[in-house]
């Protein structure tokens, strides 16, 4: 008889602990894993393998969603709900459902509020591959709603973009196999996973900046991850080879963000590596993300650097524009309708025989940088404004003709169009032809 107790209690604990806590603890409210502010709802959520953070793959046998105090679900109690595996990890546009021919059904029935939870426990146990991504989609088919003061009713946290796709309307029950555009979101609904036992290690954050292979990184980056739910702690390693800590080493961050004490090197490229800590153990196999900080600040970032032009036509890419300063400020001496000055950019010089000299500025494809262009005359501490131009928006090109004066000496200077930010410069080519 002993034996039997003993053997139903390690059962018991064991059932207890195949669970999987995903941040139970916000208390944003948002459209997942149904809509209770319209009468009908469809909603897709992807949660990756790296979140979920499972020992091995195994049969999730329910879930439990967390709803706000004050709300309540009475007319948003009819649910079906769908599990599925997905390679995705957010949908690409407002149609990117994922087949109903990839999900499998897993509850169909009424669901009620119990001290704040919703409990959905499956008919049949859906078997999770601990390989890929796990898709969570639910129906709601009650033709009422329940209007609670925050409009929707359970708690979501924020995390990776576009990592929920949901519909919500009035109209009808939605049909899986064919639903409307829905809106994508950057939250997912706060959830327990029932049976799945956690990985022995906390789950690897996702670091949401700088991105993998991010170019052009501030010298004094602010570090971003998200919260991993259960973790105390983080540890941020950084160096300047494949696995190495030379910058940093494991350094202990209480929040979810970090900016190294020290000013990175330029034009150097680093690998980062943040791993999050539960009663100080580690998680364990996150990887390493590359980035490459910004070019050193350019040779022609000051009027008295400024690049001679001697040979036409006179070509010039600057791919390091955006380290340049703003020196004094932006540059009044020129201004255009709307207006009164520009961004102090990088420098180029020409000196005047008496011909004629078109200045054109253009962008790589796909660029968004939207300069200005300032010619002016004189020396850099007395500049004359001889012409400017700011016609085109991002990416779009920029033209000056000029008459220049034998002798005289004319600076030209490209910019952020902004006259009253100091906005960031970007690659862009000059050419400079004699009429």
């Amino acid at each position: 008889m002993k034996r039997i107790l003993l053997l139903c209690l390690i059962f018991a604990v064991s059932g207890f602990k195949a669970q999987i806590n995903i941040n139970i603890g916000s208390s944003n409210v948002g459209t997942a894993p149904v809509s209770s502010f319209f009468s009908y709802s469809y909603v897709q959520q992807i949660y990756p393998k790296q979140e979920i953070n499972a020992n091995a793959a195994g049969n999730i046998t329910g879930f439990t969603f967390y709803i706000d105090p004050s709300s309540t679900v009475v007319e948003s109690s009819n649910w079906t709900v769908y599990l599925g595996h997905t390679s995705k990890s957010a949908f690409a546009s407002g149609t990117d459902w994922i087949p109903a021919a990839q999900l499998t059904q897993v509850f169909e029935g009424t669901v009620t509020k119990s001290n704040n939870k919703v409990q959905v426990n499956f008919t049949t146990p859906f078997a999770y591959n601990n390989t890929d991504n796990l898709v969570i989609a639910a129906k709601e088919n009650a033709p009422n709603i329940d209007i609670n003061n925050f409009d929707e009713a359970f708690h979501v946290y924020t995390h990776l973009p576009y990592s929920t796709l949901y519909y919500k309307g009035d109209r009808a029950v939605v049909d899986p196999a064919s639903p409307p555009g829905g809106i994508r979101a950057d939250y997912k609904s706060a959830v327990t996973i029932s049976g799945l036992t956690a990985g022995t290690t906390p789950a690897c954050p996702f670091i949401t900046y700088p991105v993998n292979n991010a170019q052009n990184v501030s010298l004094s980056p602010n570090m971003t991850w998200f919260p991993v739910s259960g973790a105390d702690s983080y540890r941020v390693s950084l160096g300047t080879s494949p696995g190495a800590t030379d910058v940093i080493n494991q350094q202990g961050v209480s929040g979810n963000n970090f900016t190294p004490s020290m000013a990175l090197t330029p034009n150097t490229n680093y690998y980062l590596k943040i791993t999050s800590v539960t009663a100080n153990v580690a998680s364990s196999g996150c990887s390493e993300l590359n980035f490459k900080t910004v070019p050193p600040v350019p040779a022609n970032d000051a009027c008295s650097g400024a690049f001679l032009a001697s040979a036409f036509p006179y070509t010039y890419t600057q791919n390091d524009a955006i380290s340049a300063t703003n020196n004094a400020g932006n540059i009044s001496v020129c201004s255009v309708p709307g207006n009164t000055g520009m961004n102090d950019g990088t420098w180029f010089k020409l000196i005047g025989d008496g011909n004629q000299y078109t200045i054109k500025v253009t962008m790589p494809s796909g660029s968004s940088f939207d300069p200005e262009v300032g010619v002016y005359s004189g020396s850099c501490s007395n500049l004359s404004c001889v012409d400017t131009a700011d016609n085109a928006g991002g990416g779009g090109a920029e033209t000056i003709t000029i008459t220049t004066a034998a002798g005289t000496d004319y600076f030209v200077n490209v910019g952020a169009y902004d006259d009253t930010t100091d906005a960031p410069e970007d690659t862009f080519t000059i050419t400079i032809t004699k009429l």
